[in-house]
């Protein structure tokens, strides 16, 4: 009789060992999954600050085209008022 139950004993041994294989992977497997989760996420995340940042690179970059063509126009207030001013100078004095 105890020949039949070590063949039994020695499956039931095989059979845990194989589960308890099976729990660790799985373990392993559910880890990366969170792992990659968390990397979705934090994609996710850096593209939305990289719109953003796009974003506000475009606004800077409007507002410096507008500050250049404002310091133009009055570089040229400027000279204008300048070459007023001579000629009446030189109106003046002849």
């Amino acid at each position: 009789m105890s020949t039949n139950k070590d063949p039994m004993a020695a499956a039931i041994a095989r059979l845990d060992r194989a589960i308890t294989q099976v729990e660790s992977r799985v373990n392993r497997l559910q880890a990366a999954a969170r792992e990659s989760g968390d990397a979705d996420s934090d994609r996710a995340r850096l593209a939305d600050e990289l719109d953003r940042a796009r974003a506000s690179e475009a606004a800077m970059a409007e507002a410096a085209e507008d500050a250049s063509k404002a310091l133009g126009e009055a570089i040229e207030e400027l000279r204008a008022a300048a070459k007023s001013a001579k000629t009446a100078a030189e109106n003046a004095d002849g």
